[in-house]
């Protein structure tokens, strides 16, 4: 699956020439012009990488840095602020590169490679147990659940389906008892209710919908969650 990458740039014109450069280098792009858009980008999805620019309309872009939501996406700062004073500064802010405007797409492809290598050693030497304690936290003011496709939110039933099988996780759950617990019904209807959510939550949370592995379907037993 390829790295994931939340652009922070109020110039449209130069964001619109990043985004298709780093498109053509395989990455997922996304893109907000304000604080505001990147915070509520980082509520919904999770990233591999910011590239933050200072200047926003809105304040200063080193205030992402300390967005909760930001989690441990590695931050590029793309910024006309160039003065050795002023990169120092953004790195003490927590950016892990900063690369001073204007720049060469030869060399913001060379540290966005640069980046993807030390977040690949990180996340190597990320004992397995720590890195699934990142996965399936959810939250019930927002109706979010945080998986490996990034934080995802809800409807008030997919949020209790997808909550109800975790709790429960790695334990086959029956069609029927479904159909109890999570939707209330004290009478078995023909339905393919079940399956529906099943279908739409896997596109959510699943690399690979058609091949799921934390979504399974037991034939002639029920539903089973795998972390």
């Amino acid at each position: 699956m390829s790295a994931r990458i939340l652009l922070v740039e109020d110039e449209v014109v130069l964001a619109d020439t990043i985004l298709r450069s780093l498109k053509k280098l395989g990455y997922e792009c996304s893109h907000s012009r304000t604080l505001k858009e990147a915070r509520e980008q980082l509520k919904k999805s999770r990233f591999d990488f910011l590239i933050l620019d200072r200047n926003l309309p809105d304040g200063e872009g080193t205030k992402l840095l300390k967005d909760p939501n930001r989690a441990d996406a590695m931050t590029l700062i793309l910024s006309s602020k160039s003065s050795v004073e002023e990169k120092v500064e953004g790195l003490n802010y927590g950016a892990d590169d900063y690369l001073p405007k204007p720049f060469s797409y030869l060399e913001l492809s060379a540290r966005l490679q640069a980046l993807e290598r030390r977040r690949v050693q990180i996340v190597a030497a990320t004992p397995e147990s720590e890195k699934e304690k990142r996965f399936w936290i959810s939250d019930d003011t927002t109706l979010s659940i945080e998986t490996p496709r990034g934080k995802i939110e809800l409807t008030p039933l997919e949020f209790k389906f997808l909550t109800y099988l975790i709790a429960r996780k790695n334990t086959i759950v029956s069609k029927s008892r479904l159909l109890q617990e999570v939707w209330g019904f004290t009478f078995l209807p023909k339905t393919r209710t079940v399956d529906y959510v099943i279908t739409n939550l896997r596109k959510r949370i699943e690399k690979e919908p058609d091949s799921p592995q934390h979504l399974l379907t037991i034939r002639g037993a029920g539903v089973k969650f795998v972390p």
